[in-house]
């Protein structure tokens, strides 16, 4: 076993994150007793299981990454910006906390949260087939689904009976049959859209992760092309897998009646409201709005129903 440590910016506590947010099936990733492990894949494809260990010391954060195969140095490398980028261990939360600190309403909620940041899908093809699975049902059901895909079409390392589990590749979903896929209790229109956009990635047609040079606007323009992939899906991808930044899934369920509890005292709020409120807020407004869904709600916003 090999052995690497990881320091993210202060404060910085993930933990509160994963312990509102864990399902009890691989999502693939799996947490318990501050430990998250999940097989990550690498460009070249190999399968790396991983463990990463949190410390609980919110102004000196650490994460202890505990890898069980034999990895190059450059392998090292990758594995080390795939977990800072699931863990967001560079998200400054200092400069957020300023701007919290001018609303007395921010303010308490950012003391009760203190460190809190979400954690971040490992790809954006990743992203993509989670969010179409959340559309318009409930977080706890989406998370079930999402369990059977990872089970059935997923790639399992075991180590010492141990299971670590890999996000299905584009390919793999894309020669699967509409009714296979529908075995996992997706709808048929779901089932559909995973597996048009899945043809897309494995043909090289499309390139999920050209849309982290994108701006917000081009990648909306872009996913929105796509069967099924609407404005809410495009902004829970860029949110889920690309940036905390200059984003708001307004139309979001969760992200309205959070916002609705603490500035319209829980008179639910319409989309175009949450989001002319929101964009007050500048950068922060999705971030925020995670904060005060994990103030009303115990977990984000961003995990309740949404659409597509």
């Amino acid at each position: 076993m090999k052995s690497l440590i990881i320091k993210p910016k202060s404060p910085y506590n993930i933990k509160l994150h994963f312990d509102n947010c864990t399902h009890k099936e691989p999502q693939p990733y799996q947490y318990k007793d501050e430990k998250w492990w999940q097989a990550l894949r690498l460009k070249n494809g190999k399968l790396v299981p991983v463990e990463v260990i949190l410390n609980k010391n919110v102004d000196k954060p650490q994460l202890n990454v505990n890898i069980f195969v034999d990895t190059s140095k450059e392998e090292n490398e990758e594995i080390v910006s795939q977990i800072r980028r699931i863990f967001n261990t560079d998200y400054d939360l200092k400069s957020l906390y300023k701007f919290m600190n001018k609303d007395l309403i921010l303010k308490r909620v950012k003391n009760n949260h203190y460190g809190l940041v979400p954690s971040a899908s490992p790809s954006i093809y990743e992203a993509i087939i989670a969010v179409i699975i959340q559309q318009q049902i409930s977080l706890k059901v989406a998370r079930h689904m999402t369990a059977l895909l990872i089970k059935k079409f997923g790639d399992c390392v075991k180590i010492d009976n141990r299971e670590f589990w890999a996000f299905p590749t584009s390919s793999e979903l894309a020669n699967r049959k509409i009714s296979e896929l529908r075995k996992c209790k997706l709808s048929g229109r779901k089932a559909e859209y995973i597996k048009d956009i899945s043809k897309a990635v494995a043909s090289g047609k499309f390139d999920p992760e050209s849309l982290r040079e994108c701006s917000h606007q081009e990648i909306i323009d872009r996913l929105t092309q796509f069967r099924g992939l609407g404005r809410w899906t495009s902004e829970m991808v860029i949110l889920t897998s690309i940036t905390l930044d200059n984003i708001n899934p307004a139309g979001d369920l969760g992200a309205r009646k959070a916002i609705s509890h603490f500035f319209n005292k829980d008179k639910l709020m319409s989309e175009n409201e949450v989001r002319a409120l929101t964009d007050k807020w500048g950068k922060y407004k999705g971030v925020i709005t995670y904060y005060c869904g994990a103030e009303v709600l115990h977990q984000s916003p961003y995990f309740y129903r949404g659409r597509n």
